[in-house]
Parts: C-alpha cells; structure tokens; sequence
C-alpha cells in the first residue's frame, strides 16, 4: 500500500512564512552566485522549497482557513498574481529581516534594489520577467494601489527607465504584511482616516427604499462596466445629502465587518501638491482593510484644475477598489466632468422622525427644564439624524460637566449646541443679527403690532396649517414667512425683525449687500445663490437691508449692465418663491421695489412714524433704571414738542446720558432738550424756539429788560448758543439716513 506524504500545514504565523521564504532567497542567491557547484540539487531542493510555500499559502485561501496571512488577503482582494506576490515577499524580507541583508548583499551589486536585479535575482523566463515588467507600469496592479513605490534616480533626468528605479514599501504596507492590524493615527497622511460604526443597519433611521437604493448603487452585477483605457471600470457611486444625514453609518452597517478609508477632497483642494500621495495612501489602505473608499465634500473636486482632476481620476477610478462619492452641496460641475455618475439622494427625516429621535437618544437619567420641548427644537431646525445625535451627546456632557449632581437639560443650551452643529459658512456675505431689546420696548400702534404678532403665529402653526389643515395643496410654492417692513427711518424695521426671530427662536442674518453684489456677471446669483442655499442648510432667517438695492424695479434695457441687472432681479424673484425658509426686507420707500416682489411677500407691514403718546413711552423707556436722572424729570414736553423717531429719540438719549457723565450731573431735561435738537439738525429737520422751555423764557425775559424798544437785529447772535425747545412737526426728513433700532 502507498503511502502519501502528509500535506503541510496552513502558516500560522508571518514569521513562519517568512523564514521559508528566507530559504528560498538564500537558494536562489547561491544558484546565481555559484552556479557550478552542484546545481541540479539545489534546483531540486529550491523546487521542494517553492512547493512548499506554494502549498501552505493555498491552504490559506481555502473559506475554513481562521486568520489568512495578510499577503493572502491582498492577493485575494487585489486579484494579484503569483510573480507579483513574490516580488512584494522579497522587498518585505529586504526591509525588515537582518539576516536578509547579507544575501542581498552577496547578489546585488552597486546601486542596490533596482527593477533590473530583482529580475534577474527573482525569475528566469523571459516571460515571468515580461509580466513583472507589465506589473509595475504605473497602470499596474502594484503601483496603481500604492503597494510600493518606484523612486527615481537623478542620474536619469529629465526621465528614469524603469529598470534603473528603485523599489520600497511604504511604511504602511510594511506594517500590514508584517500583521500589523493596529493602525496608529500618525501612519495615514492628513486628509485620510479610517471610520469605524456604531450602529447595525437595524438601528439606523432611514427613509423607506433608501438602503436598496444604495444596494443597488454597489452591486456590480446590476451596473454597467465603463470604459476605461486601463480596463473596464465601474461608475462611481455619488450619495447626495446634509452633513451627518447618515451616509458614512449605512455605508458602514452594510459591510459591518471592515473599516471604512474616508478622504477628504476638501484636503485635495487644499493641498494639490500632496494630492497623488494622498489619494495613493487611500487607496492602499482601502486595499490592505478590503474596504470602500469614502470620498466626503465630493462637489468639490469639481472645483480643481483639470490636470488635478485627472489626476485624481486616474488614481481613484480603475482600481479594484470600490469608490463611493459623498456630496454636501450642488454636483452640478462633478457631473459635469464625471457624466456616468450614480447619484443616489439622502433626503431629510421629516418632522415626525426627528421628534421621534431626540426622545429616542436623550437619556432619561438627566432631568428637563419646564419649558424643554423637542417638538419645538424639530419644528425650529431641521436635522439628519447624525447631528441630532452629536447634538444630544454634546448637550448631556456639557450638562454633566457644569452640574455633576443634578444635571438638567435646558432650551437655551440644546438651541446653542444645534447652532453649534450647523455651522456658520456665509463668511463675509451675512452676519448674525442679535438684539438685547424686548417686545416692551417695540413701541406700536396697536393694530400694527397685531400684525407684527400675526407673522409670529404663522411662523409657529404653519407647519399644521399646511399639513393638517390641507392647505399645502392650495399653496404649491410661497410658504414661506417673507416679510416687508416700510416706514421712516428709525421707525424699528430692523427691531421689528430680530425680535420675530428672537421670539421663534432662530438666528437672524444680515446679508451684506456690498458684498452680495458683484460688477462681474454671475457673480451676483452665485453669491445670493449660496446665501440661500445656507439659509435652509442652518434654518436661519435672512434680513435683507435697504432691500430697494437689490428688489427694485427692473429696468429698462439700453445697456448690458441694465441686462445683467434684471437678470439679478429675475434670479431673487425665483429664490423668494421657492425658499421655504423666513425672509425678512426692510425699506424706506415701497415705491422703489419691484411689484412682482411685493405680490410674492406673505407680509407687507408700514411702520409709521410714532404718535405723542407713543413718544412720550419712548423716552420713558429709553432712560435706564441704572441711569442717574433729575427727580421729577418731565419726558411729555420732550414727547409734544419733537416729533422724532424711536431711532432719534434713541441717539438723543444716548447723547444725552454721555454728556451728563462727562459733567458729572444726572440726566436732565434740559440736555435732552439739547440732543434732540441736535439729532434735529443731523437730519435736516429746521427748527423753531421753544416757547415751554424755563431756559428760553428766562433769556426772552432778559432781552426784553436789556432792548425794551425790541430791536430785532441781534436775533441771529444767539443762533449758535441757542439750545432751546424746537417744534421740527411737519418740516420733513432726509431719507436717505436710516436710524433702525
């Protein structure tokens, strides 16, 4: 009965794959060097060697094997072949195994680790020398996933023949073949990192169909092959969507076992001198984990030069590595250059979910304020469920931190921590609006404030008004809170608004219409298009000031800036209807807008200049409890006898209280008086004497002592000392200053 031999065991270990490979070298190394000296059993004992490793590496590749070595993976992963394999062995034992160096040593000489003496050290065949050629084009399955690098020599300049480049692995690759699992942080070049789940695809919040969707997105079978010149290809998979709306955790939970490699094209931008290096790092990575790559600001590679781009394409595309796109913006541009694009789009949770996930993920162990609702935090800001969740585990640690003992979630501190996660990127074209003012000092006629009140309630039941009350069908397009406020100057157009959005509880913005416009053609919608596009990325309200500027009447074309002008114009009138978000214009004179903006604005408001009594409580209110005053201080004469705005009576009081610190006396009537007159005269408003005024009448009285025949002459001496009361009723103001409070 034959026997036959026992096969080897699978290795268990990379050490133990690496010392049979050492054998192998020193074999190959003595049949180049001596060649005479017994070659026919050193070939057969060389053959036994290789079918050794040959046979245990292929107990490695079989389903039952527990832990395949990392070559095996990569071999498996990559599709590599066996001359391939061999090479990476041999630079791996060059570059970590001591005993190694003497045998390289002995069989290279000169300049060490060039392609032409791996060939001649490694393989006989002209044809096993081709293929490895072939394999270390750049185009080849080694170089094009970042495997080893092939240094050139100066010595060749402008271009070094490849068989004169030196080859190493990186220090990544190194570690992972030597059965490193461990990445340390320090090891992936910036822009690169490795992201790990926390939920199963059971426990995500999705919309129906979502997850198909995106199956689909990467089953090659459903997906049609792209030519390539270096191959056939698969379409790039492009998921669309807010920050933190769950791409990256449903990428994860369907391959819960590997570790996704994300880049960060904002990094490519960046820094495009590191760009091959950096996308080369990734896609090694995403080779060695058997990963996906996970391209996040996507719509940004759009904005790189071309050779940039292709660059970028070539390194990403064509790989056996799987790439998934990830968009936060418009991919207009991407598509653009990447036509076979799969776009698959990750839409908001309604506000059901989003209710349904902040009482979810908020711990019960931590105590609410009165007052602390998550219908009114989801009816306020609209969030992926990503940010819901950042925003819950940064509220409850900062609530821990501030009172260990009982820690409370409060409104003020969740609405900040959301305003936290949003972010602010409207850079120089807005800024944040904020007011210390409250509801008591907007000082209106009371049918005025009703309507002033009547866009808060809108703002807060419109949501049930459109869904529940079926007005969403009447109302196509135009739901949105879009406000005109038209008066005077300093009527509280600009106060009117910060206290709506204060009273709602979002964040105001002030778009800075210097800014917005641009002599440039386009730039103009761009930039509006962007602060828009911002506005219902942070569900913030938009305030637009002096809206004539921008809103006015088309015009006329005689001109190509009378074109470009309208087309500005035409462009605000599409973005008001569709925005959905709260909209707020402010104006001097209706007259200069556009009627088609007035017809698309939900509230037209006139704020008119105050009454006496509505006077008489602005310079009550203005004065401070904290500012020192004259007892019995009279504000009624001052309230009769100027007929100014809530702005002007402001900046008088202000000035006012400045000059009496400086004196070192309280607040009197008297300077009051003065101020006023003097914001009367900033403005253009001509004034007259002041008959009430104690002052006026005490110098009237020593006038007519001093010329009792009342010589008129000397009237225009007084005009400069004369600070008395002024009756400015009825002689106009310059329009063009506008005092909002």
């Amino acid at each position: 009965m034959t026997e036959h031999p026992i096969p080897p065991p699978a290795y268990s270990s990379v050490k133990e794959h690496l010392l049979d490979e050492l054998d192998r070298l020193k074999l190959l190394v003595t049949l180049r060097i001596n060649p005479r000296e017994n070659p026919d059993a050193m070939k057969a004992e060389l053959a036994a060697v290789s079918h050794r490793i040959e046979q245990r590496l292929g107990l490695s590749l079989v389903p039952q094997c527990d832990a395949p070595l990392p070559i095996v993976r990569l071999k498996k992963t990559l599709s590599l072949t066996d001359i391939e394999v061999r090479l990476l062995v041999v630079l791996l034992l060059r570059e970590t195994e001591l005993s190694a160096q003497e045998i390289f040593s002995r069989a290279f000489s000169g300049t060490q680790g060039v392609v032409a003496q791996y060939l001649r050290l490694l393989f006989d065949t002209p044809e096993e020398q081709a293929a490895l050629l072939s394999s270390l084009q750049p185009s080849g399955a080694l170089r094009r996933h970042g495997l080893l690098l092939a240094a050139h020599d100066p010595a060749w300049l402008p271009q070094t023949p490849l068989l004169y480049m030196r080859l190493r692995l990186t220090d990544r690759v190194t570690a992972f073949l030597l059965g490193d699992e461990h990445l340390s942080s320090h090891t992936l070049p910036h822009g690169v990192r490795l992201y790990v789940g926390q939920r199963s695809l059971e426990q995500l919040v999705l919309p129906p169909g979502l997850v198909d969707r995106v199956r689909e997105g990467l089953s090659e079978s459903s997906l049609p092959m792209l030519r390539d010149p270096e191959g056939p290809v698969l379409p790039p998979l492009c998921l669309v969507g807010q920050r933190w709306s769950g791409r990256k955790a449903l990428l994860w939970a369907l391959f819960p076992e590997r570790s996704l490699v994300v880049l960060s094209a904002a990094h490519l931008r960046g820094r495009p001198e590191f760009l091959h290096e950096t996308v080369l790092a990734a896609v090694a990575e995403a080779a060695m984990q058997n990963t996906l790559i996970y391209v996040s600001s996507a719509e940004l590679l759009g904005e790189l030069d071309l050779p940039a781009f292709a660059k970028v394409r070539r390194s990403l595309l064509g790989t056996r590595v799987r790439v998934v796109l990830s968009a936060d913006g418009p991919i207009d541009s991407l598509m653009a250059r990447l036509p076979e694009l799969l776009q698959v789009d990750f839409p908001l949770p309604d506000r059901v979910t989003q209710i349904a996930l902040w009482n979810h993920l908020l711990p019960v162990d931590i105590q609410r304020e009165k007052g602390f609702d998550v219908r009114t935090l989801a009816g306020h800001h609209s969030l992926p469920a990503g940010a819901i969740a950042r925003c819950i585990t940064e509220l409850c640690r900062n609530a821990r931190f501030e009172e260990a003992q009982t820690p409370r979630l409060t409104m003020s501190a969740a609405r900040d921590t959301v305003r936290r996660q949003l972010g602010n990127r409207f850079g120089d074209l807005a800024q944040l609006v904020t007011t210390s003012l409250a509801w008591e000092d907007l000082v209106l006629p009371p049918d005025i404030l009703d309507r002033v009140l009547e866009i808060v309630a809108y703002a807060r039941y419109r949501d049930k008004l459109l869904r529940e009350w079926g007005f969403s069908q009447k109302l196509p397009y135009g739901r949105a809170v879009s406000v005109l406020f038209a008066g005077p100057p300093g009527t509280g157009k600009t106060m009117a608004a910060a206290l709506i959005a204060q009273e709602i509880g979002i964040e105001l913005f002030r778009v800075n219409v210097a800014r917005v416009v641009d002599r440039f053609a386009g730039e103009t919608e761009k930039n509006l298009a962007r602060i828009f596009d911002e506005a219902k990325r942070q569900q913030v309200a938009l305030l637009f000031d002096e809206a004539d500027t921008l809103f006015g009447r088309r015009l006329d074309v005689r001109s190509s800036q009378d074109r470009y002008a309208n087309i500005a114009v035409s462009f605000l009138l599409q973005a008001v209807e569709s925005h959905d978000g709260m909209l707020f214009l402010t104006t001097n004179n209706e007259k200069l807008l556009d009627e088609a903006f007035k017809r698309r604005l939900r509230f037209r408001i006139l704020l008119p200049l105050p009454s006496e009594t509505e006077r008489l409580r602005l310079w009550e209110s203005m004065l401070p409890k904290e500012t020192p005053v004259e007892k019995g201080l009279n504000c009624r004469r001052l309230a009769e006898h100027f007929d100014l705005s809530g702005g002007a009576i402001k900046n008088a009081v202000v000035r006012a209280a400045l000059r009496a610190m400086v004196q070192g006396i309280h607040v009197t009537e008297d300077l009051l008086r003065q101020c006023a007159k003097l914001e009367c005269e900033e403005m253009g408003i001509l004034v007259e004497n002041d008959s009430h005024s104690p002052e006026i009448d005490e110098e009237k009285r020593e006038s007519q002592e001093a010329n009792p025949h009342g010589n008129e002459d000397n009237d225009d001496d007084n005009d400069g000392d004369d600070f008395g009361g002024l009756s400015p009723r009825g002689l106009g103001h310059d329009e063009t200053l506008d005092r909002d409070l």
